[in-house]
This record gives structure tokens, C-alpha cells and sequence, in this order.
């Protein structure tokens, strides 16, 4: 197994500092001794947008040189919703993600069904699963057009749990769609138990069913700090509801499954990447962390991820 970033660590989303570059994240990571880098597909880093056809060969001549694979490419498409020409504009968006793919020798598209925050709740599920599944169909033709392949991701909402992830592949019917599924998402799920007597089974039967699907890995993690009051609107009262906050690598919930989870992908016979992503806010005495926390968790988190791979 080989072991990349994806760029969002270095994005400036998550921690007080600027962003890092494509450019500089290569000589970084090429540093620490990182084997790839996964690049977000949207600003302040890969956006089809502000990468012509001179800026894609620079990255790609530079990564080479540094020995750097660039893993995966990340798109944030959402193909849900009433909207047709919202879904029009993800389409084109997901059609020049890709040829920035071929063009930067990426073998991968990360894709969403249906984006990362809430659906429509005037459409129902059916329906959203419909346009979902329509939008993913264009995209494939297109990923074998240019000799990529698309890693559906385990991620709410629409795609729930890892059985959606593997009816929306059957469904589409497209051997240029394939599969990324997360750890920590199958956790946030249910559909793993980090406690369970059964973890390395209920695992290995999860990835069996994609071992043959599997392209691409992300992992982070995270942990329940605490519960959090939420008020409804209209003076509708008051809940709690668990405080899901980032966590240091191997510290939280990830920690707890590492070992099976890395044991099970073993088993079966996974070569591909472990990305380590640092995707939401960490706060240390109510502040957010600043850049050099951050850098040093990156570095760290290699550290980690190799020690792991090594010794299962």
C-alpha cells in the first residue's frame, strides 16, 4: 500500500494560515516522504478553471521529478436536487475534472453523488437516487472516454452506508465506476461497530464485497467530545446531539479500528493508496489550530500510517 495527502490538509479551511500551493505541497511532501499526493478539485488548488493545458504539464513534470504520484483528483459534484441546471453545471464541472485528470496523468475521480451537505427535502429519496444515478451514468461514459475511473465514495447524503455505494455501481452499470470506501464513514454510518467483538469480520466482509471495486482510501479521524445543545427553530425546544470534532491521527475513532481495518486489507489484497485527510476544523482551548499544528500532524500522520502498514 502506498500513502498520499490529499491537498485539502493544506488548503487553509481547517487551520489559521494561508494555503499551501500544488507546488509547494510536492516539494513538502516529497520531503517527508509522502508516495503521492490527492489533489481537491476546486479552489484554492486543482480547479479545472485556473489550470491550462501549460500549468497541468508543469504539475505533472514537477510531481515526476519529486517522485510523487498525484494519487487521485477529488471533484465535489452534487447531482441531487430539483434544479436541472444545477445539474448541468455539475455535469460540465465533473466532465472537465475529468480531462484534467488525463491530462495530469491522474488514474482516479473521486465523485459524490450527491454533494456533502443536505438534499432538497421537497424531493424524495427515489427521486434524488434517480438524478444521482442519471448524472453518474453521463460521467462514466466520460471517464472511459478519457481512460479514467470514477471511486464513488461512501459519503452522505444519498450514498448511507456501503450498500448504496455497491446498488448505485450495480445500477449504473459502468465498469469506469468504482469505489472508494472510507473507514471512519462506515463508522458514522452504523455500519461497523469500532467496539464490536465482530470488527475484523464485520470489515472483511464489507471489503470483500469490493475487492474487486476498491480504487481509492481516505483516512482521518475523529471523536465524540462531548454533547451539544441544538435549538429548533420557532421556539420548537431543544436537543442534544453528539459533537463529532477531528482528532489527531490513531487518537480517536480510527485508532480503535486501525489494525483490523489495515489486517482486512491485506486479506484482501489491496495495493492501492491510504490518503490521510485533514478535512474539518480542530480546536485546542476554543481556538481553531494554526498552520504549523497542522504540519506537524501531516508529518506525524506518515509516520503513523507507515508504522501501521508495516507491522499488521
Amino acid at each position: 500500500m502506498k500513502i498520499s495527502l490529499h491537498s485539502v490538509s493544506y488548503s487553509g479551511f481547517f487551520y489559521r494560515g494561508d494555503p499551501l500551493s500544488i507546488e509547494d505541497m510536492i516539494r513538502k511532501l516529497s520531503e517527508i516522504g509522502y508516495d503521492g499526493l490527492e489533489l481537491m478539485a476546486k479552489r484554492p488548488h486543482a480547479n479545472p478553471m485556473d489550470l491550462d493545458e501549460k500549468a497541468r504539464k508543469e504539475i505533472r513534470e514537477l510531481a515526476d521529478s519529486h517522485n510523487i504520484e498525484l494519487a487521485n483528483l477529488a471533484a465535489y459534484n452534487d447531482f441531487s436536487g430539483p434544479d436541472s441546471f444545477k445539474r448541468e453545471l455539475n455535469l460540465l464541472y465533473i466532465y472537465e475534472v475529468i480531462k484534467m485528470a488525463r491530462d495530469l496523468g491522474i488514474k482516479t475521480v473521486r465523485v459524490f453523488a450527491a454533494g456533502m451537505g443536505a438534499v432538497d427535502q421537497n424531493v424524495s429519496y427515489w427521486k434524488h437516487w434517480e438524478l444521482c444515478r442519471e448524472g453518474l451514468i453521463e460521467a462514466a461514459k466520460w471517464a472511459e472516454d478519457y481512460g479514467v475511473t470514477l471511486a464513488l465514495q461512501n459519503h452522505p447524503p444519498v450514498m448511507d452506508s456501503f450498500k448504496d455505494v455497491l446498488d448505485m455501481i450495480d445500477e449504473v452499470g459502468r465498469e469506469s465506476l468504482k469505489a472508494c470506501i472510507d473507514p471512519e464513514l462506515l463508522v458514522r454510518s452504523g455500519d461497523i461497530n469500532p467496539f464490536s467483538e465482530r470488527l475484523y469480520d464485520d470489515l472483511l466482509e464489507i471489503y470483500s464485497k469490493f475487492k474487486d471495486l476498491l480504487v481509492f482510501i481516505h483516512v482521518g479521524d475523529s471523536t465524540i467530545k462531548s454533547k451539544r445543545a441544538v435549538w429548533l427553530p420557532g421556539g420548537g425546544g431543544v436537543f442534544t446531539a453528539q459533537k463529532v470534532e477531528r482528532e489527531v491521527l490513531g487518537k480517536g475513532t480510527f485508532g480503535k479500528i486501525a489494525e483490523s481495518f489495515v489486517k482486512v486489507l491485506k486479506q484482501i489484497g489491496y495495493d492501492g493508496f491510504l490518503s490521510y485527510e485533514i478535512c474539518s476544523p480542530r480546536y485546542v482551548k476554543h481556538a481553531l489550530v494554526s498552520f504549523e499544528t497542522v504540519d506537524t500532524e501531516v508529518r506525524d500522520g506518515l509516520k503513523y500510517l507507515k508504522q501501521l502498514v508495516s507491522k499488521v
